[in-house]
């Protein structure tokens, strides 16, 4: 439906509003219905106890005639016209308070089966009359009676009856909206728990597959579903657990036949062939500890509560690259602070994060530059390069694993910037990524201040 709210409360609020207008419609509807039902019926229940009434006050005159005597109230009642009524006894004499029923009358035959009549335009104001007649016991013996109602009178009932309904009419609306107030506010609160959901279901990714959708206090109707998607995050964390256990295996298992490989090719003439076999085996090697690296980050909980000199932690990295980066054609230089730079972390983590940062820097740089670091007071290490830069609708996915850019021809496999970024992202820190002065790539990592 094209004005079918997509929302699940608006869809609940819409269906409790056309339920209570159509409830309210059929409800004023058979209250009109019941109620001229019930008028008709009191009606003839009237009529048939003012016959009997009547009867009851018939009498014998001495001269042998049969006369009516009245009670004052009910003087008052047929002596306004609007009720009428005509006695016939038993030797055809004739008791009336108006002269129409009573010609009508005189030609009825009547039994004690109750016969209803109607009478139009009768009497001085011409107006129409129903009635009852039936024969009665009475103490002059049995005579047959008619009694008549004014029709205006049970109209002047109906009229009632629906001036009552349209003064209720204009109360729907106003009920209907606190209805739908009452019942949004039902609904919404009854979609509390949906809500706590979404929100739980929103932090679930891949390094928190451990995280359930709670159950508790949960609709009946939503149980099945929670417990079927839990199963199903159950099954996902099953299987990565087996891909990071085959990762990690696999990386074992070629660390021995590399390590073997990389002494042999060692005791081997410096030939243009064995060079290269060199740099294969080398680029194998930081694969093999890159993918160790990333089944560790994803396996085993770090502590990252410790203290570290970030400034110490750089030279060292620094010193250790540098013989590497020379081998490779290019220089590392320092900035480091003169004063300890102290952040919250882990030591050996932060090291990594600034060591893939600096290969990386490295490899990307032309031969015969310098990769240059430097380490901020406020606990940030940058890494400026003069290669190709980074692209600034690339920047948001170079930290995804096994991600490449389209025509980089730098050996890797895409890890080792996003173990960069998963370290420092558990270390509560950023990694940000801009253009270096003069050209390049400028990476930042950074840490919270101890």
């Amino acid at each position: 439906m094209r004005f079918w709210p997509r929302s699940l409360q608006g869809q609940l609020a819409l269906r409790l509003a056309l339920v209570f207008f159509v409830v309210s419609a059929a409800g004023i509807g058979l209250l009109l219905w019941q109620g001229s039902e019930a008028a008709d019926s009191f009606g003839l229940e009237v009529l048939r106890h003012r016959t009997s009434e009547l009867a009851q006050h018939l009498a014998r005159a001495p001269n042998g005639k049969v006369v009516l005597n009245l009670p004052p109230t009910l003087v008052r009642l047929y002596g306004g016209g609007s009720n009428l009524y005509a006695i016939k006894t038993a030797s055809g004499q004739i008791l009336a308070n108006g002269k129409e029923i009573a010609g009508e009358f005189a030609q009825w035959q009547v039994d004690h089966t109750p016969r209803n009549f109607r009478l139009e335009e009768i009497g001085p104001r011409r107006d129409d009359y129903y009635g009852l007649a039936v024969m009665e016991n009475s103490r002059v013996g049995p005579v047959a009676v008619a009694v008549a109602h004014s029709s205006d009178a049970d109209a002047m009932a109906v009229a009632m009856l629906e001036f009552f309904a349209r003064r209720i009419v204009w109360m729907i609306p106003l009920f209907a909206l606190v209805t739908l107030l009452i019942g949004t506010w039902s609904i919404r609160t009854g979609l509390r728990p949906v809500a706590a959901i979404s929100r739980r279901a929103a932090q679930i990714d891949p390094r928190s597959a451990d995280v359930r959708l709670p159950a508790d206090g949960l609709p009946s109707e939503l149980l099945p579903l929670v417990q079927a998607v839990n199963l199903a995050l159950d099954r996902l964390q099953e299987g990565f657990a087996i891909q990071r256990r085959f990762t990690a295996n696999a990386a074992h298992e070629l660390r021995t036949p590399l390590t073997m490989l990389t002494a042999g090719l060692d005791e081997l003439s410096d030939e243009p062939s064995v060079v290269k076999l060199r740099a294969d085996v080398a680029r194998m090697n930081r694969l093999v500890a890159q993918l160790l690296r990333v089944a560790r980050l994803d396996a085993i909980p770090i502590n990252v509560s410790g203290r570290v000199d970030l400034g110490q932690l750089a030279t060292q990295v620094v010193e250790y690259l540098a013989p590497w980066a020379i081998s490779q054609g290019r220089t590392v230089g320092l900035d480091a602070p003169g004063r300890p730079v102290l952040v919250t972390g882990n030591a050996e983590e932060m090291s990594d994060a600034i060591r893939n940062i600096i290969e990386n820097a490295v490899l990307h740089t032309p031969q015969g530059t310098e990769v240059t670091v430097s380490v901020s007071a406020d606990g940030g290490v940058t890494v400026n390069d003069r290669g190709p830069g980074v692209p600034v609708e690339q920047r948001s996915h170079i930290f995804r694993r096994f991600w490449r850019g389209k025509g980089v021809v730098t050996p890797g496999a895409g890890l080792g910037l996003s173990i960069v970024a998963e370290i420092v992202r558990l270390h509560g820190g950023v990694v940000e990524v801009q253009d270096a002065p003069g050209g390049g790539a400028s990476f930042t990592l950074r840490f919270r201040p101890a």
